[in-house]
């Protein structure tokens, strides 16, 4: 009854992850380009047609990409209204979510979570099988008490770690793009993103994987990202295993039933 979870890009360029249980294979968003969609999918063992659905959390071109695709092979689109109406999902594909409300696929109950973002409705998603669940936050323009419970519920934390406010602040962006990031409806910060976990974790209990999404290219650098997150949970007296999440490529992978799986995480270069 283990759950599995596999990135197939993260960032700016495009998010997609892959969460399969023993009885329900999940596309979270779909923003990759379709050669990297299939690839991911062909190396997990799946086509477009095993997909029991796909959850979107906004109408952003980096999550839905591929989604005209994901329309020709007739996978049911899991959204809620706003983000359905601003992606013109095909209502005879739409399966309506809200914020708040459990929605059954297979064996994985999905909750949908309300988040801040510069979208029509969007939300971050927590997936919860038998013996593990997942939280996938990757837009967020400020933490609420909802996203810090779910995450604290969690054996795997996708959340989003965009930009180091000082590297925002003196880059090439122009101000309004500046302002638009660092405003409550933009993208959470290295420092913003580790305060959070940090408030969800700091009871402690078992150790967490933790996988930094949606950097910024030019703003952020992985290790940095790392390093401000593993300091700050360091100073609550918790130990989790943290990884930026690579923009590309679909061989980083989390099974709950694998003890290896923070190893593996942990031994990849540092950037």
């Amino acid at each position: 009854m283990a759950l599995t979870v596999r990135n197939l890009g993260s960032g700016s360029s495009g998010n997609a992850l892959l969460v399969e249980s023993d009885g329900a294979t999940v596309l979270v968003d779909c923003g990759v380009g379709a050669r990297a969609l299939t690839a991911g999918l062909a190396a997990a063992g799946r086509s477009l047609r095993e997909l029991d659905a796909v959850l979107v959390s906004h109408e952003h071109t980096d999550h839905v990409r591929s989604l005209p695709n994901l329309v020709r092979a007739a996978v049911p689109i899991a959204t809620t209204h706003g983000t359905a109406r601003a992606a013109q999902v095909p209502p005879h594909l739409w399966e309506e979510v809200r914020s708040g409300s459990p929605l059954r696929i297979g064996d994985v109950t999905v909750t949908p979570i309300g988040v801040s973002h510069d979208a029509a409705e969007p939300c971050g998603f927590h997936l919860r099988g038998a013996t593990a669940a997942v939280t996938v936050v990757t837009d967020l323009g400020c933490p609420n008490d909802a996203i810090a419970e779910f995450v604290a519920a969690s054996d795997l934390i996708v959340l989003e770690a965009n930009h180091d406010e000082q590297m925002l602040r003196l880059g090439p962006y122009p101000v309004y793009l500046k302002r638009r990031v660092l405003s409550d409806l933009g993208h959470l910060s290295n420092a913003d993103c580790s305060e959070l976990l940090a408030r969800a974790l700091h009871r402690g209990g078992p150790s967490r994987s933790i996988w930094l999404a949606h950097l910024s290219q030019t703003n952020n650098r992985p290790r940095l990202a790392e390093r401000a997150v593993a300091q700050r949970l360091a100073e609550t007296g918790t130990a989790h295993a943290v990884v930026a999440l690579p923009r590309h490529g679909h061989e980083l992978v989390w099974r709950s039933d694998d003890t290896t799986s923070i190893t593996v995480q942990m031994a990849l270069p540092l950037r």
